[in-house]
C-alpha cells in the first residue's frame, strides 16, 4: 500500500498543487488539484489512478508520469560549516 492509494484528488486542498514528472523524458509541470477536477472529471480518483490517467505534456512524448505531492514553502540551500 502507497499514500497514492489512500488518498483521493477531492481529498486535498484546492489549492494544493502536484508535481507532474515524465518517466520517459523527465519533463516536469505543475497541476492544481481543483483544475485536475475540473478540467479532467478526476475527483473521485485516487493519487495512483490520476497517474495512471495522466500523460507527459511534452510534444510528441505522451509518455508515463509520476505525482508528487508539492509543498508551498520555499526550501533553503544547505548552510555549511561547524559551530
Amino acid at each position: 500500500m502507497s499514500w497514492k492509494t489512500e488518498i483521493q484528488l477531492m481529498d486535498l486542498n484546492q489549492s494544493q498543487r502536484l508535481e507532474v514528472t515524465c518517466t520517459v523524458c523527465g519533463h516536469s509541470r505543475y497541476e492544481n488539484s481543483y483544475r485536475l477536477v475540473r478540467r479532467y472529471g478526476f475527483g473521485f480518483e485516487y493519487l495512483d489512478e490520476v497517474e495512471r490517467l495522466l500523460v507527459c505534456g511534452q510534444q510528441g512524448c505522451l509518455g508515463t508520469v509520476r505525482l508528487a505531492l508539492s509543498t508551498e514553502e520555499e526550501t533553503e540551500g544547505f548552510v555549511g560549516g561547524l559551530a
